[in-house]
């Protein structure tokens, strides 16, 4: 019974004077029921040999004497006490009131960056505090998100990414060491085989670090474009490449596919070395899992399964492909492990940056603001692509959604709508010119300082926190896709009747010019249109204040398509000036595809596709990549017009590409 003891704590105890012990200060204050700050070479010295044994009563009569000799030679401990309390407190003072004027300062920055939103947050973090939603959080609370038995159900099965950081610290050592082994056995290359949280989270810390590393190179193939998977084959040497098959399902089409490709031509070369230069990444039990293991490959890394795809950047997902990269593993996940603290139950809602800003979008998305807008300085564009995943897979259903647009370019700041959110990852500040033009025009902008490459491991879970929280203001399930099996049942269907017909069955076109055809939603002025450029323009005009035009794209996701299509893009968006969006199928479908079909219905599609001179076949199967990545955008489509969305699929020509 009673308070608790007030415990002293002795502070600056590292030793200046050289002369003196290392760990005078620590040795001889040790004591019962108190606290010794040290630095960490103080405390390293204190544990390689200090002594734990309690020294405050020592020499306690020499100690007095030595206060009377003082006294006797004028020197008043009193005063030289007081003298120092008065300086110290001072001192703390004005550094105190230092940090409360930057507190000031940046609290009406941001304030004003969050225009039209600052007087709702008040409201909303208090609804924060008193429904203790960050404890719930942690407590695997799914009402936060959904009523709904079997929404909750997936929801408590999701939760595990909060715990990543401290796992993925335990897998450093073995990790690191499969580095050290690929090595020292003259691998130099990684190909990576996967769709969406698989592929983008590695993808993405290969760009970001890519000047501060030194391992393996990385490549992503995430397409089963015939040429885009021609050119990573270019791209491997099998002697010296490991390819890393990455599901969590351990049966996505694509993924699998790309693995029986690869797993049939390298044998000619590495006959039965092939299983070595193979490693899977899936969740345990998966059909995946076991033909790895039944086909002895290098490793097979299963995963932590209450994890969902999007939020698997810091499980094995993620670290497998950065330790082969040679990315410090605990620097990196040391990053994310702050974060975690600063996301802890028994952080203020006021000082919990995940939950402010996830605050700021939820409500974003609820007062208009929709268009999740990314500005990026140059080594930070990368994390836009991650960012598209997480933010349309885990908000883009039951008719609601944030959209993420990401790499568009710039407009003048009077020529945005206001249904934009902005947010600026910056590291160099190259952008603060534009940022400071939109906050003066009551924009939205939300900056967030990333000056450490490392840093993106605590973005990753920063943004993961923003986005959950965000779908909990909202009123969706952040951890279900409901909507992307639509598409997969629809693409295996056409593939079985092409298994049966030895055809791919296509709808009847709308428009035809020049071996260019048109399919979808028939409109008004499409018969007066003579060239493709007509037909985009006309169909664009069907958006209205609010809409998202989306181009998505089954071709070769490389420089020259991509540079051809963002012109495109610039095009739509200076004539419309609606919110655009490019991705690159069968990609986007793991990405932005379920905000797509689930939902608000405000978005125009115009899907591109072309035939591929050199199709590629399926070792195993009976139909070709050709045939796979025309089924899916044949099941997109459908699955597109099945909701009532306006879209268009635009197939080029042979040697056509779209020019503005």
């Amino acid at each position: 019974a009673g308070a608790m003891k007030q415990r002293p704590l002795w502070a600056s105890t590292s030793t200046k004077n050289p002369n003196y012990s290392d760990i005078k200060y620590v040795e001889s204050l040790v004591a019962e029921n108190s606290v010794n700050t040290v630095p960490p070479e103080t405390l390293d010295a204190f544990i390689d040999h200090g002594d734990p044994e309690i020294t405050i009563y020592d020499d306690l009569d020499q100690a007095e004497k030595d206060f009377k000799a003082l006294a006797e030679l004028g020197i008043s401990i009193d005063e030289i006490t007081k003298e120092l309390e008065d300086e110290g407190v001072q001192k703390f003072a004005e550094s105190f009131n230092k940090l409360l004027a930057v507190i000031e300062d940046q609290k009406n920055k941001f304030r004003k960056n969050l225009g039209s939103l600052a007087e709702k947050i008040p409201t909303e973090v208090e609804a924060f505090k008193s429904y203790d939603v960050i404890g719930r959080m942690h407590r695997t609370d799914p009402t936060i998100w959904t009523e709904e038995p079997d929404g909750q159900m997936t929801v408590q099965t999701r939760l595990g990414w909060l715990g990543l950081p401290d796992e993925g610290l335990a897998l450093t050592d073995s990790l690191n060491k499969l580095l050290k082994d690929c090595r020292s056995e003259g691998y130099e290359k990684v190909l990576l085989l996967g769709m969406g949280g698989s592929s983008l989270a590695p993808e993405t810390i290969s760009l970001v670090l890519g000047d501060k590393i030194s391992g393996l190179t990385l490549k992503i193939l995430d397409s089963t474009i015939p040429a885009q998977v021609r050119e990573a084959e270019v791209w491997v040497d099998y002697e010296k490449t490991v390819f890393i098959v990455a599901s969590k399902s351990g049966t996505t089409t694509e993924t699998l596919s790309l693995y029986q490709y690869f797993w049939e031509k390298s044998e000619a070369v590495l006959g039965d070395r092939r299983p070595l230069h193979f490693i899977a990444i899936t969740d345990p039990g998966s059909k995946l899992a076991k033909m790895g293991q039944s086909s002895g490959f290098r490793a097979v890394f299963t995963a932590n399964p209450n994890v969902g795809g999007r939020y698997s950047a810091l499980s094995h997902f993620g670290l497998v492909p950065a330790a082969l990269m040679g990315v410090d593993l605990e620097r990196f996940l040391c990053q994310a492990h702050e974060m975690t603290k600063n996301f802890s139950a028994t952080n203020p809602v006021e000082l919990n940056l995940g939950a402010l800003l996830g605050i700021v979008v939820g409500l974003g998305d609820s007062s208009g603001k929709d268009k999740l807008t990314i500005l990026a300085d140059e080594r930070l564009k990368p994390v836009g692509a991650w960012l598209e995943q997480l933010v349309a897979e885990s908000s883009g259903k039951q008719g609601r959604g944030i959209v993420p647009v990401n790499e568009e370019s710039l407009l003048a700041p009077e020529n945005y709508q206001m249904d934009r959110l902005f947010v600026y990852l910056r590291e160099t500040g190259e952008h603060d010119d534009i940022v400071g033009a939109l906050e003066n025009r009551g924009h939205t902008v939300v900056s967030l300082d990333v000056t450490d490459p490392y840093e993106l491991a605590a973005q990753f879970y920063l943004w993961e926190i923003v986005i959950a929280v965000a779908c909990g203001i909202i009123g969706v399930n952040a951890f279900d896709q409901p909507d992307v099996q639509d598409n997969k049942n629809r693409t295996k269907e056409k593939i079985s009747r092409y298994q049966e017909t030895g055809v791919l069955e296509e709808p009847e076109a709308i428009w035809e010019r020049g071996g260019t055809k048109v399919f979808g939603v028939d409109f008004d002025e499409l018969s007066t249109c003579e060239s493709v450029g007509d037909v985009i323009e006309k169909f664009v005009k069907l958006s209205k204040d609010g809409d998202y035009i989306a181009l998505n794209a089954y071709l070769p996701r490389n420089k020259k398509t991509k540079e051809k299509l963002q012109t495109l893009r610039k095009h739509i968006l200076q004539e419309s000036g609606r919110a655009t969006t490019l991705g690159f199928g069968p990609r986007f479908l793991h990405s932005t595809g379920q905000l797509h079909k689930g939902g608000a219905n405000n978005g125009v599609f115009i899907q591109i596709t072309q035939d591929d001179p050199s199709d590629l076949p399926i070792p195993g199967l009976d139909y070709s990549f050709g045939v796979l990545a025309r089924a899916q955008a044949l099941g997109d489509l459908e699955a597109l017009l099945a909701r009532d969305r306006r879209a268009i699929r635009i197939h080029l020509g042979p040697e056509d590409m779209i020019e503005v």
